[in-house]
């Protein structure tokens, strides 16, 4: 068999077959979730749909809220990884429902990691969100694979 380079030896009565290669898998764009526990606090029926199953395809468990009220009455029984929440909300809204988070003690959610969400950008408004306890501040229309991203970053920084 000396001089044979590279290819595969034939033997007589044998098929010749070219060596395959396994080819590693494409890189996914969106991140794995899986662990992750998401309290989606948003008022937008469209965006709660389109988020809740952007992170759910991730691996994530998302609990969504219609209201910031509702989310806090449920941190009681459940401890979420991290808090998305809209701003602009009737009633109690996002800066009204960070401030009553951060006002918590850690095992209750007071150090639970946050993203605010709004359909206005004004710098203020980033300024404010991050001042009450948000981590991290995204307009809408909100990029999906961003969002996820910034929910991967932030639950890892806290794990």
């Amino acid at each position: 068999m000396a001089g044979m380079s590279g290819g595969a030896c034939m033997q007589e009565g044998q098929p010749h077959k070219e060596p395959t290669l396994a080819r590693a898998p494409a890189a996914s764009p969106w991140p794995d979730l899986a662990g992750v526990h998401a309290f989606l606090v948003e008022d937008n029926e469209d965006t709660r749909v389109m988020v809740s199953q952007t992170l759910q395809h991730c691996g994530a468990v998302v609990t969504v809220y219609e209201s910031a009220d509702a989310a806090i009455a449920d941190l009681g029984e459940f401890m979420p990884t991290v808090f998305i929440c809209d701003l602009s909300m009737p009633r109690l809204n996002g800066l009204e429902f960070m401030r009553a988070i951060r006002r918590l003690p850690p095992g209750r959610g007071g150090t639970v990691p946050a993203i605010a969400v709004t359909a206005y950008y004004e710098e203020f408004a980033a300024a404010a969100a991050l001042e009450v306890g948000f981590n991290a501040y995204m307009t809408k229309p909100i990029r999906l694979e961003q969002l996820a991203r910034a929910v991967k970053e932030l639950s890892a920084a806290r794990g």
